[in-house]
């Protein structure tokens, strides 16, 4: 019998699993189901961390919508992609055990320290979607918002794109092969492909923007919650690529 007086059988049971519309619920069972072979301390960490997560960005999408900014259906999508970076944050803790355990080869070692490097110089430049989504938010039709946003679509297109598709193409293959599976990745490149997504998006709203000299009001919503959404992915993504790949590379290997 517990606290409250109901009888129990003492132990919990799963009886149902409702999952978030764009999520299998497969996977989330899978997930769930494999968080006792994970060490429990890192396992805790990032659920709080995935929570943390998702309040953080559902207050965000709450407060774009209550000014009027967000529209019911781009909030409903909106809180869809949350839910989904939620689940694939807590998807991490199913790696806890490869690290130190995996030998990789020379040449995947390479490869990780190559695009670590790479993407420590990208992280130094991320501000710069946060920087654009509050100068939208505050000044949308002035001339340094406009400014603002092709500094970042120019940002986007130039280097972390391009960053992210090599990584799909030559970083990816190189850690399935290391890892025994496409599964091991199918993850993360579920992320690059939400990341190509929004960069898109941001770039349609620049060539929009541009055809009108700027911002437009029934723009700001949708830019709104991409700019943050972007920003929030990368953050994410970023750390996770960090735990779950490049801390694989042995730095201490002599080259």
């Amino acid at each position: 019998m517990d606290k409250t007086g109901t009888l129990t059988a003492g132990h919990p049971t799963v009886v149902d699993v409702i999952a978030a519309p764009a999520v299998d619920a497969k996977e989330v069972l899978r997930l769930a189901a494999s968080l006792d072979q994970a060490s429990p301390h890192r396992a805790r960490g990032i659920a709080v961390q995935s929570a943390a997560v998702g309040m953080a960005l559902s207050i965000i999408a709450m407060g774009v919508a209550t000014v009027g900014w967000l529209p019911p259906a781009a909030g409903a999508l909106l809180q869809e992609g949350i839910d989904v970076t939620v689940i694939l944050n807590a998807l991490r803790a199913l790696r806890g055990s490869q690290r130190g355990e995996l030998a990789v080869p020379h040449s995947t070692e390479n490869l990780l320290q190559r695009f670590a490097s790479e993407q420590e110089k990208l992280r130094e430049t991320l501000h710069l979607i946060r920087d654009t989504a509050d100068l939208v938010s505050e000044a949308p039709g002035s001339t340094k918002a406009l400014v603002a946003l092709r500094q970042t679509s120019t940002f986007l297109d130039q280097r972390l794109v391009p960053h992210e598709r090599a990584e799909e193409t030559q970083l990816y293959p190189a850690i399935a092969a290391a890892l025994g599976g496409s599964e091991a990745t199918a993850t993360m490149s579920r992320m690059h492909a939400e990341i190509d997504r929004l960069s898109r998006r941001i770039g349609a709203h620049l060539q929009l923007a541009e055809s009108h000299g700027r911002i437009e009001d029934d723009q700001i919503g949708d830019l709104l919650a991409t700019l943050y959404g972007l920003h929030a992915v990368l953050r994410l993504h970023f750390t996770q690529e960090e735990e779950s790949y490049f801390a694989l590379a042995d730095t201490d290997r002599d080259s």
